[in-house]
């Protein structure tokens, strides 16, 4: 545990050591895809070699998961949109129903839907989408899930219900919810196993 009251908790797992171990591989690249790699290293101050591993782990562990579990990407605007022509009402079915689609993608992708499975899908989706943020923080037996969005206070009103079937149907207690116009807080007590009620 660390110092802070509130620290990130670990959700994903920690790199095996295969996962630390590197391997030297050649791959040869176009010489236009090179330029570009090397133009957008320069551009984000990193190298080519990180771009390129961010570029295929990104694949890995969301792009090829996605396509093949059958999401469709829209442009922001449009999400905002469709977000816009709803009543609040059906907004907030939405957002409880969409708990049991982000079920089913937990099992797809790992095939475990557990609350810690749960939770690293809310942590993989908020790392390659930075208009919909998520942050998990745990203290002993207290947590908070904070979502974070670029899509106006319709959206919001989604996220207040998914949020809520999400902390329901994974860890069985009902979150206190607080919301602004672009985030949404989760904040919930995990009893012990074995722990009275």
């Amino acid at each position: 545990m660390e110092d802070s009251p509130f620290h990130e908790a670990i959700l994903l797992s920690k790199p095996s050591k295969d996962e630390r171990k590197t391997r030297l591989k050649t791959i040869r690249f176009p010489e236009s895809l090179v330029r570009y790699l090397e133009k957008e290293a320069a551009d984000e101050g990193t190298t080519v070699n990180a771009d390129v591993n961010s570029i295929i782990s990104r694949h890995f562990s969301w792009d090829k998961k996605i396509r093949e579990f059958g999401i469709v990407e829209i442009p922001n605007s449009m999400l905002r949109t469709l977000f816009e022509g709803c009543n609040d009402e059906t907004l907030a079915r939405m957002g409880r129903e969409t708990f049991a689609v982000q079920k089913e993608m937990a099992e797809f992708f790992f095939h475990d839907s557990s609350p810690k499975a749960m939770l690293d899908l809310l942590t993989i989706r908020s790392k390659f989408n930075p208009r919909n943020q998520t942050r998990v923080t745990q203290e002993e037996d207290k947590y908070a899930i904070v979502m974070r969005h670029d899509f106006g206070p319709k959206y919001t009103i989604f996220a207040k219900d998914f949020l809520e079937e999400f902390v329901k149907q994974s860890f069985h207690v009902k979150p206190r919810i607080s919301a602004g116009e672009s985030v949404v807080t989760a904040r919930f007590k995990v009893n012990p196993p074995n722990s009275p009620t």
